[in-house]
């Protein structure tokens, strides 16, 4: 850490009504040449204020600022001399862009500290290349986007060459393409030595990104250290209307389940947590004491929810356990499922009897079978996905291996492969129109993946496709939110479930008034409905495939 202090608050105090209330109240803090700092808090908490008070903007009216160890100075000739190496890009860019042309608006700063017209053409021409703003570089500013607005508001100081860059929200009103350009570019800063304070609500971004968190509270310093250290800190989280960070909150779940060491160090990204979760000792779980003496007769198990609709079952289920069978063909395939209300619906109507996990279990022990993989068709790792496997290690005595493939949504690379699935399998849903996905949701802590995977479309290119839960977050109202502000002419439904069953015909495409088809409808969206469950896509059976062979080498 370079703990060269570069500015220095000594007990600032600002108030906007003549002392009668007090926006900072007392702040003091140092801040490092060369660090990332998330300055993070409730509004009204000061954040915006200090801000102002480090560029010049705002005098504080007590304490002290130093900028490399000198008080500041606010003649006309100082201030221009501390914006120069200290520069703020406000929130709103609007703020800030005043000359007519992209071209002018950054060449003005530059300009104004005495340098010839030949070196800033030369620094305003690097810059414009740099942040990538050559598209639009001759176009009047009014005429920008929301992120190209950003790009050049940045631009504006970056060409100056300053110490200290200031953001105030920097992602504020942008979608998820222009957040991560935002991103990129604050990392380019930071690789490059400039000092960076930014101030932000999302902590998942601060974790991950910043060297420094700075919690404000009530005008002041509430708590200073490290991203683990800040975000461990429940009680100043509360006080400052901020909740630890998803990767945080999962780690600790998975450790009080006992299925991760507290003794590792806490993940400052979901990557690392992945990586945890990846190197866990996944032996197969072993049998019991008895010898089996017999040759090795191998089998995979495929355990599904189950469905009630023979139709949707030829086309999901079969198919899913069609294509193992001709993948793996040395291996005998049994079925079962964990719906006990479907099971007992089908032996009533139909006089079919489909097994459960145990009873799948015991009739693979009765046929000799010695080695079992258990491949579930569920799609998180939650619930149904515990049960199961309760249930099958309840015959563990009886097998000689039993190894267990993993649920859909399990890792970076199965997320990837579902994107791509369902990508292609709606290539033909149009940028102006909506992609809407209803998956089941739960309880589980594991629930939290509809959300991150709701994300991640977004953050891969695919801004029109939203998922959602029946059951949990994000539900319907959340995602109305997002598709009032994208504003599609139409909206596609399809169920992200294994099979297009009794929630993809009633809760998503039934005609009451609380499906989420007459929901939308009753808000003037044109809806299209495809009942297509995930297990008729060609890249889901290989994703179980692909699960199926990594259980196979563990």
């Amino acid at each position: 850490m370079n703990e060269e202090i570069i500015i220095k608050a000594e007990n600032l105090h600002f108030s906007y009504d003549d002392g009668h209330s007090h926006s900072l109240n007392g702040l003091t803090l140092d801040i490092h040449r060369g660090r990332k700092i998330a300055f993070m808090g409730a509004n009204g908490s000061g954040k915006s204020t200090f801000f102002l008070c480090c560029n010049g903007i705002h005098k504080p009216t007590q304490g002290q600022l130093y900028f490399n160890g000198k008080p500041y100075d606010y003649s006309k000739k100082g201030l221009l001399e501390l914006r120069s190496k200290v520069g703020i890009i406000f929130q709103d860019p609007d703020n800030q862009l005043f000359s007519a042309s992209v071209y002018q608006e950054i060449s003005f700063g530059i300009l104004n500290l005495g340098v010839s017209e030949k070196e800033a053409k030369k620094e305003v021409d690097k810059v414009i290349a740099t942040l990538e703003i050559t598209p639009f570089a001759s176009k009047p500013t009014h005429a920008l986007s929301g992120g190209q607005k950003k790009q050049v508001s940045i631009a504006d100081i970056l060409v100056m060459h300053p110490d200290i860059i200031i953001l105030d929200e920097p992602a504020a009103a942008l979608d998820p393409k222009h957040t991560s350009m935002v991103n990129k570019i604050v990392d380019q800063m930071t690789d490059n030595g400039i000092t960076v304070m930014m101030s932000t609500h999302d902590v998942d971004y601060a974790l991950e990104w910043a060297d420094e968190i700075v919690l404000f509270h009530d005008g002041k310093v509430l708590i200073h250290g490290s991203p683990i250290e800040v975000f461990s800190n429940k009680s100043a989280l509360a006080m400052t209307n901020l909740t630890q960070p998803a990767v945080l909150q999962l780690f600790e779940r998975l450790c009080q389940k006992g299925i991760l060491k507290a003794s590792l160090a806490l993940p400052r990204n979901l990557h690392i947590l992945e990586s945890y979760i990846e190197n866990i000792n996944a032996k197969p779980y072993y049998g019991g004491s008895q010898l089996i003496n017999r040759h090795t007769k191998k089998a995979i198990l495929v355990v599904s929810f189950g469905t009630s609709y023979e139709e949707t079952r030829k086309v999901t289920i079969d198919a899913i356990e069609a294509a193992i069978s001709r993948a793996y063909p040395d291996y005998a395939i049994y079925r079962a499922w964990t719906s006990k209300m479907i099971l007992a619906k089908l032996k009533k109507r139909d006089q079919v009897h489909i097994n459960n996990v145990k009873e799948a279990m015991e009739q693979m022990h009765q046929d000799g079978i010695t080695d079992v993989i258990v491949q579930p068709t569920h799609v998180i790792n939650g619930i149904e996905n515990d049960l199961m496997k309760d249930d099958t290690l309840s015959y563990q005595e009886y097998f000689k291996t039993i190894r267990f493939g993993d649920p859909i949504l399990t890792s970076e690379q199965d997320n990837k492969e579902v994107i791509q699935a369902v990508s292609e399998e709606f290539s033909w849903v149009g940028k102006d129109e909506a992609l809407v996905l209803m998956g089941h949701g739960t309880t589980h802590f594991s629930n939290a993946i509809y959300a991150a995977l709701d994300y991640t479309f977004k953050d891969t290119g695919h801004p029109n496709i939203f998922l959602g839960t029946v059951e949990a977050y994000p539900s319907l109202e959340s995602l109305l939110r997002m598709l009032n502000e994208y504003s599609p002419r139409k909206i596609v439904l399809a169920p992200f479930m294994i099979v297009a069953g009794d929630h993809a015909r009633n809760d998503m495409d039934g005609s009451n008034p609380d499906s989420w088809r007459s929901r939308l409808e009753a808000e003037g969206y044109k809806t299209q409905s495809v009942l297509k469950g995930l297990g008729e896509y060609e890249g889901i059976r290989q994703l179980l495939i692909r699960h199926i062979k990594d259980a196979m080498e563990r």
